[in-house]
């Protein structure tokens, strides 16, 4: 049971949304959702390659972005 939940997990996190490097901002790529052309909210805006929303070229994008681990001090 653990197993299979873990799986579920793990390929949620390849298959689902990734937030990406493009140009000097963060986008995360989702295929169902896209933000309106000219959204005026500051967070990380969900694009795709085609669609209704926002656009991008998919040459321009850069690596996937990994947010830093944030360790305590003992």
């Amino acid at each position: 049971m653990i197993i299979l939940a873990f799986t579920i997990g793990y390929i949620d996190d390849v298959t689902g949304p990734q937030p990406y490097h493009y140009q000097d901002t963060i986008v995360i790529v989702d295929k169902k959702y896209q933000c309106p052309k000219h959204c005026a909210v500051h967070h990380k805006h969900s694009v795709y390659y085609d669609g209704y929303g926002m656009i991008i070229d998919k040459n321009q994008l850069g690596k996937k972005y990994k947010e830093k681990k944030i360790r305590k001090k003992k």
